[in-house]
């Protein structure tokens, strides 16, 4: 399981949790599958260095973001988890710190927030919660 450390409210999507250039290259794995540096490098375009690239993908495989094997004389990233799982966890964990620290105000700012879509997929959410029995 992955685990988030950081939130900056400052920034958006990825870079929210993971920094600006992680971000980046966890969106070029998912998009590239399973990169080299090289790879990642001329996706990421002519601004960023081999050199940085190679450190902080490796940096992600030591928080257990990306995987890295050897094919051939080069190493290849993937992600350890598919976008969706990532992002799942990412809510799953951001939210929990919000109830777990400001739990009324996170509830209702959910709820006041919420489009008319975004409630009805509430409602339909907490209406399957309520059929499911207990989980100890």
């Amino acid at each position: 399981m992955t685990t988030i450390r950081r939130f900056d409210l400052d920034n958006q999507g990825l870079a929210r949790v993971l920094g600006e250039l992680e971000a980046k290259i966890l969106e070029g794995v998912w998009e590239l599958g399973q990169p080299t540096v090289k790879d990642m490098t001329a996706w990421l375009g002519p601004d960023v260095h081999a050199k940085t690239i190679m450190t902080v993908m490796n940096r992600m495989v030591e928080k257990r973001l990306l995987t890295r094997k050897l094919r051939g004389r080069h190493f290849v990233y993937a992600a350890v988890l598919d976008r969706e799982s990532f992002l799942r966890q990412v809510a799953s964990q951001v939210l929990s710190g919000l109830l777990a620290d400001f739990e009324s105000p996170t509830i209702a700012h959910f709820v006041e927030g919420a489009t008319p879509e975004q409630l009805a997929e509430l409602e339909r959410l907490i209406a399957a919660r309520r059929t499911r029995p207990e989980e100890s």
